[in-house]
């Protein structure tokens, strides 16, 4: 122990600068460096910080409608082939399709990486038979919904007798649903986010409405339903807070609500809030990053992975988070939503 108290000082000496309040977290075999083989190796890989190796993507797409046409089982091979060669390079093999089209699920069924979500409309409620039989057949492992699809029905839509069937079937199958609730308010150019204000001019009401229906209506009536909110549902750390402190079933994932532009940094009064909510939240916390994995060029997707899927790993690795803690976020959390519908990993 005094080996280990002796490292962990050292570890904090070295920081800097704001680290000196944040301090690096050290990864995992920096203590067996320190103490084994006598020592030899003491102080090297000391600036080794804490990094997952595994970055699950549990929200991204396999391009606008599958623009420019619905792509089918080859070049769906293809498109999610040259996506991975390129985030496998940042440890990132698996992801969660949202996706619509029966051929993507078809596909996806025997390939270990990729996952779907069934995207369904709500004028959809009638189709519990087909949702119960893609999920036996493995061809689907969750459903993603939309409020964005809502602007000319009632809100309410969302509670009818046949979607209430539908959340309860998805408790019983442990089948989690991603649904896309609230929408941000005011421009969101740091991530290309406009447009909001002409969405709730006409959508009829307001966020808090459709919060308030969906926890009191959905989320409380469906307890064993695990319902994720993604783009953290466009709200801060407090908000999200007393959302998971009054229900255990709701789940976030980070897609835009936490992104850094390369070469961009929090200061230390920002990574504080998004630090102490994170460690206390990592089992509700997945990582995601609403990625397009299909670009007409093979030429921009270099720079589309990092200009918007690598800002989500930014934004994460620079809140120095606990190796158990990080591992969670960017996988484990996914994982343990998925629940008996993971898929054995893929070999690396």
């Amino acid at each position: 122990m005094k080996n280990l108290s002796v490292f962990i000082t050292l570890s904090l000496a070295v920081a800097a600068g704001y680290c000196q309040e944040y301090p690096v977290e050290p990864y995992p075999d920096n203590i067996e460096r320190w103490e084994g083989d006598g020592g030899f190796s003491r102080g090297f890989g000391m600036t080794n910080h804490a990094f997952s190796f595994d970055w699950f993507d549990s929200h991204i797409h396999l391009a606008y409608s599958h623009f420019p046409n619905r792509l089918k089982g080859q070049e769906i091979q293809q498109v999610m082939d040259s996506w991975f060669r390129m985030t496998v390079v940042y440890q990132s093999g698996r992801a969660i399709l949202m996706d619509p089209y029966l051929e993507t699920m078809e596909w996806a069924k025997d390939d270990p990486r990729v996952y779907v979500f069934w995207w369904l409309k709500w004028d959809q409620a009638d189709l519990l038979p087909e949702i119960q039989r893609r999920t036996t057949r493995g061809l689907i492992q969750g459903l993603k919904l939309h409020t964005g699809d809502l602007p000319r029905h009632d809100y309410r839509i969302m509670g009818s007798e046949g979607w209430q069937t539908i959340y309860e079937y998805c408790g019983q199958a442990d089948l989690p649903i991603a649904l896309h609730l609230n929408q941000h308010w005011g421009d969101h150019l740091y991530t290309t986010g406009e447009n909001s204000k002409e969405f709730w001019a006409k959508a009829g009401y307001t966020n808090q409405q459709l919060l308030d229906y969906f926890l009191e209506q959905i989320a409380a009536r469906h307890p064993r339903t695990k319902f994720i909110l993604p783009h953290m549902n466009f709200q801060g750390c407090d908000a999200l807070a007393r959302i998971f402190d009054r229900y255990p079933n709701i789940y976030t994932d980070t897609s835009i609500g936490m992104f850094l532009r390369e070469f961009d940094s929090l200061t230390p009064a920002e990574i504080k809030p998004y630090r102490d909510f994170s460690i206390r939240y990592a089992d509700r916390l997945m990582f995601g990053s609403d990625a397009f994995a299909y670009q007409p060029l093979a030429s921009d997707y270099a720079g589309y992975l990092r200009n918007w899927w690598l800002p989500h790993q930014i934004f994460l690795t620079q809140l120095r988070l606990p190796q158990e803690i990080l591992d969670k976020i960017t996988h484990g959390t996914c994982e343990r939503v998925l629940g008996k519908h993971l898929k054995s990993p893929p070999k690396r």
